[in-house]
């Protein structure tokens, strides 16, 4: 069962979803209960029509699994769940009318409306962990978009800045902010 549960997340991570389909679903033959498996199939599926949501979710995932969290399997069924049934829950579950209005019929949030949202939940992991699935933080100066990397590194979310980051020293090669923050996440 194992092997077919690492073949899956492999499968997975070279985008054949049908085959990492397969072997969650393989896994699951063997073992019925099995929540990796089961979440693994659910996440194929849905990379299906929604790639960068179920990509995310399954390095949330994974993130949760690598610190021990006896609850991770539940907390990305529930974002699931939140995705699905679209951008009205998330706002119920967040319970920020204020945020509801401040995101625009882009999906975006202004980075000083996420701000607020920040200073609302009192931790920036915890509001980002609100929007990022659903929302883009929109930065129109190159200040908040260095001070928005850095929060993401400070809170946990090495990987995703550094693409950003990488975006970002293409077009800026010698800002030293950015070459300091590619260091610093590289040591996180």
């Amino acid at each position: 069962m194992k092997l077919n549960v690492t073949l899956g997340i492999d499968n997975f991570y070279k985008k054949d979803y049908d085959a990492a389909l397969l072997q969650f679903s393989l896994a699951l033959q063997i073992d019925p209960e099995c929540k990796e498996a089961k979440l693994g199939a659910i996440l194929s599926d849905m990379a299906k029509e929604k790639e960068a949501e179920a990509e995310a979710l399954l390095e949330y995932y994974l993130l949760l699994v690598e610190d021990d969290n006896e609850n991770s399997e539940n907390i990305v069924e529930d974002i699931i769940e939140l995705i699905d049934n679209s951008t009205e829950s998330i706002y119920k579950l967040i319970d920020s009318k204020e945020l509801e209005f401040a995101i625009n019929e882009e999906n975006g949030i202004e980075y000083e409306d996420f701000m607020k949202h920040i200073r609302q939940r009192g931790s920036f992991a915890k509001a980002f962990e609100d929007i990022m699935f659903s929302t883009k933080v929109m930065i129109s100066k190159k200040e908040d978009f260095v001070d928005f990397l850095e929060k993401l590194i400070d809170n946990g979310f090495e990987e995703m800045s550094l693409g950003y980051l990488e975006s970002a020293i293409s077009v800026f090669p010698n800002d030293s902010k950015l070459l300091s923050l590619v260091k610093k996440a590289g040591k996180s």
